[in-house]
């Protein structure tokens, strides 16, 4: 396995020039282009078009000319599929009815929630714009803020549209946990608060145990 201290520096630059009856092309990489090919790419999901976006090693070639390997294509933006589109919309559906038997009218909801989810994935897209320039990161603790206040469903979509903040299991775990809270909470109202008083009433039992339990300071 390479070590972190090993690994080949990646850099990006845009495509200027791409031949596809021949699988080869170039690169703009600063004032020199860049050899590449076909072959030297490491994941291929279409043919490179101009002005695409390239991650790659720098290498060299069978006559030790300068050209990109393990190339990637930065696929900015990705579509959201239609079943994950019914998925996200399955999610809505509890906390939406939950918020209607409330009495309280459904188009404030969706303004509230379209404008969370509108900030949230604002702030996602900024955040991996400054991830990969280097810059000073947005903290995830405001993210979870923004998802906590009803703006998950925008997380939502970003995550799969910029393929930001998807693979990192602790972020997903909270991020999840977050929608689990929403979910019970609608259902919970449902109930008319059933069990959050029963949690209510275990908790304060428990803490009314400890209290008890406690060994009396001796003077």
């Amino acid at each position: 396995m390479i070590s972190a201290q090993t690994r080949k520096p990646e850099y990006t630059a845009r495509v200027i020039e791409w031949q596809a009856d021949k699988g080869f092309g170039w690169l703009q990489f600063g004032e020199k282009r860049l050899f590449m090919h076909r072959r030297d790419f490491a994941r291929f999901h279409h043919m490179p078009r101009v002005g695409e976006e390239i991650r790659f090693n720098w290498g060299l070639d069978a006559q030790r000319r300068p050209c990109a390997q393990n190339a990637v294509q930065v696929r900015e933006v990705s579509e959201v599929s239609l079943v994950g589109l019914l998925f996200l919309g399955g999610l809505l559906a509890l906390p939406a009815y939950a918020w209607m038997q409330m009495g309280w009218e459904i188009w404030k909801l969706g303004a509230y929630v379209c404008t969370l989810s509108l900030i949230t994935y604002a702030m996602y897209r900024s955040d991996k714009r400054k991830a990969r320039q280097e810059a000073w990161r947005t903290p995830e603790m405001l993210l979870h803020v923004l998802e906590l206040a009803g703006g998950w469903p925008g997380a939502w979509v970003a995550q799969r549209r910029l393929r930001h903040k998807c693979s990192k299991t602790s972020y997903q775990f909270e991020f999840w946990l977050i929608i689990c809270i929403h979910q019970f909470v609608a259902f919970d109202s449902l109930q008319h608060w059933k069990y959050s008083q029963m949690l209510k009433r275990a908790l304060f039992e428990d803490h009314r145990t400890l209290r008890g339990r406690q060994v009396p300071r001796q003077f």
